[in-house]
C-alpha cells in the first residue's frame, strides 16, 4: 500500500467512532447536568492550550511521524479509559488523555502530508487528499454512528468504546509503517534545547502577528470551530426532545454523514469557482441564519434535520479553510503554527463552553444556540477574511 492510501486508511480508521450519536447521552446517563458536561471540555480545552505549543514544536523538532505515532497510541488508551468510566472524574481523565493524544496530531497529519507533497509534484495536490480523507471518514463515521447506536441500546454505553478501542489500535498499528519523509530527518540533525525551542515559538507568533492576513484566517477559523464545539453538543438532546428513541440515533448520523462525505466530495468544485475567502466569510452568515429557526421553533425531526445541515457547514468549510491557513506558512514551522492555530480554538473553547453550557442549564438549550448564533455571526464581520486574487496571495511556503 502507498502512502497515500496510508493516508487515506488512516481516516477511515480514526473515525470508527462508535460512540459519536451517544456520547452525551452517555455523560447525562452518568449523572452529569450541561454545566458538568461543558466542564470536562473546557479542562480538556485548558490543558490542550497548555501543551498544544510544546506538542508541535515537538513534531517540528523531532519528526511528524513520531508525533502521530505517539498521538494514535494516547488515543487508544483514552477509548479504554471512557469504557471504564462511571463517574465525572474518570470521564475527565478519559477526556484529558484523548486531548493529549489529539495535540500530539493536531497540525502535525497536515504538515506530515504537506511535506510529503513537497517531495514529489506528481502527487495530487494537498486539496484534493484533505477532501478525499474527509470522504472517507465521513463514510467510516456513517458506518460507526449506525452501529453504535444500537450497541449503545442492546449493550450499554461503555461497551461503545472499547469497540472503538480497536480500530484505533490497528491504526495506531497502521501508522508505523508510514514513510519517513526528508522533513523529519532534517529535524533529526537539527535538535534544540529548550532556550532555542521558545526563541523558535516567539519568531513564529511574530510572523504570524505581522502577516494580517494568517492572522485573520486562525482567529476566524478559532470562534467558528469553537462556536460549532459548542454547537454539536446539544445534537444528542435535541433529537432526545423531538422523540427519536436512541436505536435510531444511529440511522440519522449515519445518513448525515453519508450526505456530508458526498458535498464535501465536491466541495474543491466550490473552491475554484469560488475563492475561500468568500467560503469562509459566507459560510458564518448561512449557519446564522440557520440556527434562527432551531433557537426559536419547536424541537421535531425536521428541525433535527435542519440541526445537522448547519453542522454540514463546519465540515464543508473545514479544509478549505485549512489549506488556505497551510497557503500562508513556510514549511519549516507548519506544525508550529498549525499548533499555534489550535492553541487558539483551545483559547476559544475556554469562555465558549462553561458559558454556553451555564446558559443550557440556568435558561434552555434553545437560549444557548440563539447564543451560538450571535457569535458566528459577529464573527463573519469581525474577523472577515479579506479576498484576494490568488496571484495577489501571500504565499511564504518556499521560505
Amino acid at each position: 500500500m502507498n502512502q497515500i492510501n496510508k493516508f487515506y486508511l488512516a481516516s477511515f480508521l480514526k473515525n470508527q467512532t462508535y460512540f459519536v450519536p451517544i456520547m452525551i447521552l452517555f455523560f447525562q446517563d452518568i449523572g452529569l447536568n450541561y454545566t458538568n458536561i461543558f466542564w470536562i471540555f473546557t479542562i480538556a480545552s485548558v490543558f490542550s492550550f497548555i501543551i498544544e505549543i510544546p506538542t508541535g514544536v515537538f513534531a517540528d523538532k523531532y519528526g511528524n511521524r513520531k508525533s502521530i505515532i505517539l498521538s494514535k497510541f494516547f488515543i487508544v488508551i483514552s477509548f479504554i479509559i471512557f469504557g471504564l468510566a462511571n463517574n465525572f472524574i474518570i470521564l475527565l481523565v478519559a477526556n484529558l488523555i484523548y486531548e493529549l493524544g489529539k495535540s500530539f496530531r493536531s497540525g502535525t497529519e497536515t504538515a506530515f502530508i504537506f511535506n510529503y507533497l513537497s517531495q514529489d509534484k506528481n502527487h495530487p495536490s494537498y486539496t484534493k487528499i484533505k477532501i478525499n480523507q474527509k470522504f472517507y471518514a465521513r463514510i467510516s463515521e456513517s458506518f460507526a454512528a449506525l452501529l453504535g447506536g444500537f450497541v449503545a441500546y442492546r449493550l450499554g454505553f461503555n461497551i461503545v468504546f472499547f469497540i472503538a478501542a480497536i480500530p484505533a489500535l490497528i491504526n495506531f498499528t497502521q501508522t508505523l509503517s508510514w514513510e519517513k519523509i526528508k522533513a523529519d530527518e532534517e529535524n533529526k540533525e537539527n535538535k534544540i534545547g529548550l532556550r532555542e525551542n521558545w526563541k523558535f515559538i516567539k519568531i513564529s507568533f511574530s510572523e504570524i502577528k505581522n502577516n494580517k492576513i494568517v492572522l485573520n484566517i486562525i482567529l476566524n477559523i478559532a470562534l467558528f470551530s469553537a462556536s460549532f464545539s459548542a454547537l454539536e453538543k446539544f445534537v444528542q438532546p435535541y433529537m432526545k426532545n423531538a422523540g427519536i428513541e436512541l436505536q435510531y440515533f444511529g440511522i440519522f448520523y449515519s445518513i448525515f454523514l453519508i450526505i456530508i462525505a458526498l458535498i464535501v466530495k465536491v466541495s474543491s468544485r466550490l473552491e475554484d469557482k469560488w475563492s475561500p475567502e468568500k467560503i469562509m466569510n459566507y459560510s458564518g452568515l448561512v449557519a446564522f441564519l440557520a440556527l434562527i429557526p432551531l433557537s426559536l421553533g419547536g424541537n421535531s425531526v425536521l428541525m433535527v434535520g435542519l440541526f445537522f445541515i448547519v453542522l454540514l457547514l463546519e465540515n464543508f468549510r473545514s479544509p478549505i479553510a485549512n489549506n488556505l491557513f497551510h497557503e500562508q506558512v513556510p514549511n519549516n514551522k507548519r506544525a508550529t503554527m498549525g499548533s499555534i492555530l489550535e492553541l487558539f480554538k483551545s483559547l476559544n473553547k475556554l469562555w465558549i463552553l462553561p458559558f454556553i453550557g451555564y446558559l443550557a442549564d440556568i435558561y434552555s438549550m434553545k437560549v444557548a444556540i440563539l447564543i451560538i448564533s450571535i457569535l458566528i455571526l459577529i464573527n463573519s464581520f469581525i474577523f472577515l477574511v479579506p479576498i484576494k486574487k490568488k496571484d495577489n496571495q501571500i504565499n511564504l511556503q518556499k521560505n
